[in-house]
């Protein structure tokens, strides 16, 4: 079990880095990854479904990077939709933590490139694979 489990999400802002704010203390560290989900009437779901690395701003703010290692690329959400939450929202805008502590995502070049943040945590939290396997 990962702690916390899952944070509501109160704001995404658009800029560069993309800074995350939880409606409650996040309890993350700096470099740990975390998966964005945001369903799509709040906004911002460019950035849903994805995995990413974070910079702890404070108690309730961290920023989005699509890798720490070997240099930190940030999150530029400047062009995506803005993030608002719905009058009756169904579900609710969430950061799940994908591991307990710092977890370096590498190969950032084709994450960024095809619009993705992702690594082999994907792989493993998806239950698939990107590697052929031969038999």
């Amino acid at each position: 079990m990962f702690n916390p489990e899952r944070l509501a999400i109160s704001n995404i802002t658009q800029a560069n880095p993309a800074v995350v704010t939880t409606s409650t203390n996040h309890n993350l560290t700096t470099g740990q990854a975390v998966r964005i989900n945001v369903p799509k009437n709040y906004g911002m779901h460019q950035l849903s479904k994805k995995i990413y690395q974070i910079t702890v701003l404070s108690p309730t703010t961290f920023s989005l990077q699509y890798s720490q290692v070997p240099q930190i690329v940030n999150v530029n959400s400047t062009t995506y939709t803005a993030f608002t939450t719905p009058a009756k929202p169904s579900f609710t805008a969430e950061v799940l933590p994908v591991g307990s502590e710092p977890t370096p995502l590498t190969n950032t070049q084709p994450q960024i490139t095809l619009g993705i943040a992702d690594s082999l945590l994907g792989d493993a939290t998806s239950n698939v694979s990107t590697v052929e396997i031969p038999f």
